[in-house]
Parts: C-alpha cells; sequence; structure tokens
C-alpha cells in the first residue's frame, strides 16, 4: 500500500478544496502558472532585435568627438610640415574637414568610427589631401586594424575600403595614359606601382584578358625612387609613342625591380638597345636625360592621384566598379 504524505499548509488546504470542484479552480491555476517564471535552458542564445555583428556598421550611441579629432590631426600635420614649409604654422582645426564618418560595432562595449577627411592646406598653391583613418570616440586615438581572433579577419577592412572608394567621375578626364584598346566590351583603369607585387599579378590578370577589355589606361604611381626610375622610363616611352606596350609589358613582367636606378636603366637599354639613340651609351647618361625631361611630369601625376584620396597601389577601375587591391575574384564579377 502507498502511503500518501500530506504536505499542503493546513490553512490553504480547505480553501482549495472548497474551488477544487468548481470552474474556477481551472481559472486560479491557469493565473497561478503564467506567474511562474518560465524556465530557460542554459545553453539559449539571447537574442536582440537589433543585435550586430562584430564589424558591422549600425546606429550607435557612442558620439565621436570632432573637435578633438580635428585638432589633433592638425597639431599632427602642422608638427610634421611647418619645418618643410612655414607656411604650415598656420595649420589649424578650421582647415580639417570630416567628409564622411561611419560608427563600426565591435563589442558591446567598443565602437570606433571610420573617418575620412579632407585637408585643406593654408598654401594657395597645393591642393587638398583625403585621408581614411580609424579612431576610437574620443577622436584621440588612431586604430590600426581589428582583428577577429579565431578568424583573423579585419574587423575595420571594408569599412574603411568603402571610405576609399572613388567615384570614377571624379577622374580627370585624362587621367591615366591609354595603352591598349580591344574587342571586348570594358573599360580598365589601373593605378599601379610597377615594383608592386599586387600590381605585377593585376597585370597578368589583365594580359590574360586582353580580349575581354574595350580601353585599357594605366597611372603609373611609383611608391619608391627606384619605382621612379621606372616611371620615368615609360613616361619616356608615351612621350615617344614607340613600344609602349613593350615597355610596359617589360617593366611588369621581367624588370628586377633593384633598388639602384643605373642597374634598372641597365636592364631595359640591354633588352631595348634603340634606347640608347636619345639616352646616350651609359644609364648615367639614360638618368640624366630622363629626369629632366619627365621628373616633373611623375611628380605631377603622384600629386593628382593622391588629392584623390589614392595612397596605395593597385586600384581598378572597371566600368563603374572601384577595386582596391588585386582581386581577381573582384576583377572577373566585374567583367562578366
Amino acid at each position: 500500500m502507498m502511503t500518501h504524505t500530506n504536505i499542503e499548509n493546513p490553512e490553504i488546504s480547505p480553501i482549495l478544496h472548497r474551488i477544487s470542484g468548481c470552474p474556477a479552480a481551472i481559472i486560479f491555476w491557469i493565473l497561478i502558472l503564467c506567474l511562474l517564471p518560465n524556465p530557460v535552458p542554459a545553453d539559449t542564445p539571447t537574442l536582440k532585435p537589433d543585435n550586430i555583428q562584430p564589424g558591422q556598421t549600425a546606429a550607435s550611441s557612442a558620439v565621436l568627438d570632432e573637435a578633438a579629432l580635428k585638432a589633433g590631426i592638425a597639431h599632427r600635420l602642422r608638427t610634421a610640415r611647418e619645418d618643410r614649409d612655414d607656411r604650415f604654422q598656420h595649420f589649424s582645426s578650421a582647415h580639417v574637414h570630416i567628409e564622411k564618418k561611419i560608427p563600426v560595432h565591435i563589442s558591446d562595449t567598443l565602437t570606433v568610427f571610420a573617418v575620412k577627411l579632407r585637408l585643406m592646406p593654408p598654401v594657395s598653391d597645393a591642393s587638398p589631401e583625403f585621408i581614411t583613418l580609424v579612431v576610437d570616440d574620443t577622436g584621440t586615438l588612431q586604430i590600426g586594424g581589428i582583428q577577429d581572433l579565431a578568424t583573423g579577419s579585419n574587423l575595420v577592412q571594408d569599412v574603411v575600403d568603402q571610405m576609399q572608394a572613388v567615384d570614377i567621375s571624379d577622374l580627370p578626364s585624362d587621367f591615366g595614359k591609354l595603352i591598349y584598346t580591344g574587342p571586348g566590351p570594358h573599360t580598365l583603369i589601373v593605378v599601379s606601382d610597377p615594383f608592386c607585387p599586387h600590381c605585377r599579378k593585376g597585370w597578368e590578370f589583365i594580359k590574360l584578358n586582353l580580349d575581354q577589355i574595350h580601353t585599357l589606361r594605366l597611372a603609373h604611381f611609383p611608391l619608391s625612387p627606384a619605382a621612379e626610375t621606372a616611371g620615368l622610363v615609360m613616361a619616356d616611352a608615351y612621350h615617344r609613342k614607340s613600344m609602349v606596350f613593350e615597355i610596359i609589358d617589360f617593366t611588369y613582367t621581367v624588370l628586377d625591380p633593384s633598388q639602384d636606378p643605373l642597374e634598372i636603366l641597365a636592364q631595359y637599354m640591354d633588352e631595348f638597345p634603340e634606347l640608347t639613340q636619345n639616352w646616350g651609351i651609359t644609364p648615367e647618361h639614360a638618368l640624366t636625360y630622363l629626369t629632366d625631361r619627365f621628373l616633373t611630369q611623375i611628380k605631377a601625376d603622384q600629386q593628382t592621384i593622391q588629392t584623390l584620396g589614392i595612397h596605395s597601389t593597385p586600384v581598378f577601375f572597371v566600368n563603374q566598379t572601384f577595386i582596391k587591391g588585386f582581386n581577381a575574384r573582384k576583377m572577373e564579377a566585374a567583367m562578366p
């Protein structure tokens, strides 16, 4: 026989017995059950309507201190340039303009800002400059790449690339040199350093897809004195309108990227002996000839590219699509 032990409160028990036999009992127990806490398994994730993944852009309660950011940029630029040009002693926050800012969610306690700035030097003969930074909300700390520890992915890179994108309509009409016309439907404009490994990979891709290209323009943006020497040689080829594609192809596929300008010129002279007719018979003569005629143009082209906000290579404009860095998948998608 089973023995039932009554553990009910003796004061409450008579009340329960009186209402258990009527419909009111049902209502009573429903109310009691509704008031009880609903158990949730420990491993059930808590979801928020505005749940945002790290690295995504979204509205944020964080507010960027724009005044502090402008003051810091002004001080940094003034300190860096006033020794070279005393007119920059007057560079102030008023010369720093925030073109665009995007908050980037990193964690529940950290939001950073990708900011595109336009710098207006207090110099009449200087063009505006554009820079893109990632900063904290105080506007006093510049932040580099923020990586997800598990995947190694840069949580701010996509936003920075978005900020640095240049609209093709902003390019000067004569931007870059026309080096190829073909049967394809696509228009390409490339900003490139001949000694940049990714630029060289981009050139390989272009050569493999020449049948897809209608026009190809190349803007050389040498990032080192050695690459500048190669730029002088290509500027000479444009000027003479002779062996342009051949010299560019040699530059991007064969030329050894030495740091010695004379060694670089010697390689060109060995490959294209006819160049000595204008350059002279020695690399020293060639360097003098090319520098006197084309260095000013090279510097002007560099300034134009920097004014657009481009500070690294390669950059591709494929039809209306801006692609920073060489990415074969993105290039193929832009050239269906």
